[in-house]
C-alpha cells in the first residue's frame, strides 16, 4: 500500500494531466451542458479563451482538425506541450532504482 501511494504520490501531476486529456477526450465538443468550473461561464461570458482551448483539443481528439484550428489556433499546440510534460513526468519519475527503494521501503546502494 505505501508502494502505491509513493508511486501516485510522485505522479500525480501526470495523473492529474491525463485525466483532464481523457476527460477531454469524452466529452461531447458540440454540447453545450457540459461540466465546467470556468468563472467566466459561470458569470454568463461566452468566449472564455481557456475553455476555447479545452474544445479545441477536444474537436482535435474527435477528428475535426479544421474546426480545432478555428476555435482556439494554439489547442493543437497545447495538446503537444502537455503530452510532452506527461511523458517527460513520466520519464523522470520512472527510475529502477528508486522503484525498488520504493517498493523495499529502504535505501539501497546503486552501483555502476
Amino acid at each position: 500500500m505505501k508502494f502505491a501511494i509513493k508511486i501516485l504520490s510522485k505522479n500525480f501531476e501526470a495523473l492529474l494531466w491525463l485525466s483532464g486529456l481523457i476527460y477531454l477526450y469524452n466529452i461531447n465538443p458540440f454540447a453545450e451542458g457540459h461540466l465546467t468550473l470556468c468563472g467566466f461561464k459561470l458569470l454568463g461570458i461566452d468566449n472564455c479563451p481557456g475553455c476555447g482551448l479545452g474544445r479545441a483539443i477536444s474537436l482535435f481528439f474527435h477528428g475535426d482538425i479544421q474546426g480545432s484550428f478555428d476555435m482556439h489556433p494554439l489547442g493543437i499546440l497545447a495538446l503537444i506541450l502537455i503530452s510532452t510534460r506527461i511523458i517527460n513526468l513520466i520519464i523522470k519519475n520512472f527510475d529502477k532504482s528508486k522503484m525498488t527503494e520504493a517498493y523495499n521501503g529502504k535505501r539501497t546502494a546503486v552501483t555502476t
